[in-house]
């Protein structure tokens, strides 16, 4: 049995999202309010509260636990429509080889050849990867820095919630760089490369060293994309039972 959990700082929401994955578990998942008890395999949703509290000693146990947050690509953000990735024992999704391509197929733009004007650095939220013991204060103090040490181009900072449509951070960008952001994934899907750290979403078609600022990778990226589009769902795919196979897929591939 997996203890689906409800965050009561976000009830109505990780209510919402664990009644879905309860009605598509088969009789193997049950709702709970806050922690599961200890030993248990566990849901939980997003960066703060009951995951800053339940996910260090399940790391520590080594037991089975699946975070849920925003979708990788069109993200629910909290509305009853749109996308919610799940992910296994951490925040980066596996790589699935034999991912249908046809679930939800999408026509990237072509890389960018043009090398652009200046590095748009995409700053992640502060609480990301505080529950796994990452800091990212002390990456974004760190990051410009490292940035200049390999390239000359100005920087363009855009910090997570900023207003500016992404488009526009990226119609003259030479390269992306983020730790966890998600920017990267739509930088990608827009021909903009990206440098990130390796536990990125976006990270298989993506640099991970600075020092390849100015000749970022530029891979093939259709199975990158089939398979992380086979770990987001909608609260509908959810409820049929389409992601909790998922689930089981991801413990089984880690």
């Amino acid at each position: 049995m997996i203890c689906l959990c409800v965050t009561s700082e976000r009830r109505q929401k990780t209510l919402r999202i664990m009644m879905a994955l309860r009605q598509g578990s088969g009789g193997h998942g049950r709702l709970i309010e806050g922690a599961p008890p200890a030993g248990e395999p566990f849901v939980v949703w997003g960066q703060r509260w009951l995951s800053e509290k339940i996910v260090p000693p399940a790391v520590i146990r080594g037991t089975d636990w699946w975070h849920v947050d925003n979708g990788f690509y069109w993200p629910a953000n909290g509305r009853p429509v749109g996308y919610y990735a799940i992910t296994y024992r951490g925040l980066t999704p596996v790589f699935f080889a034999d991912a249908d391509p046809r679930r939800l197929p999408f026509r990237m733009a072509g890389w960018r050849q043009s090398r652009g004007d200046y590095v748009l650095l995409a700053l992640p939220g502060m609480h990301y990867g505080r529950m796994l013991g990452q800091d990212m204060t002390d990456w974004c103090e760190r990051i410009v820095p490292r940035i200049m040490a390999h390239t000359d181009r100005p920087i363009i900072i855009r910090e997570k919630g900023c207003s500016r449509p992404l488009a526009h951070d990226l119609a003259r960008a030479s390269v992306v760089v983020t730790h966890s952001s998600k920017v990267a994934v739509d930088a990608v899907v827009a021909g903009v490369p990206a440098i990130v750290e390796p536990t990125n979403p976006a990270a298989p078609v993506c640099s991970t060293d600075l020092a390849e600022i100015e000749n970022p990778k530029m891979p093939e990226r259709e199975k990158w994309w089939s398979s992380l589009m086979a770990q987001q769902f909608t609260l509908d795919e959810m409820k049929s039972g389409l992601a909790f196979a998922a689930m089981r897929k991801m413990k089984d591939h880690a």
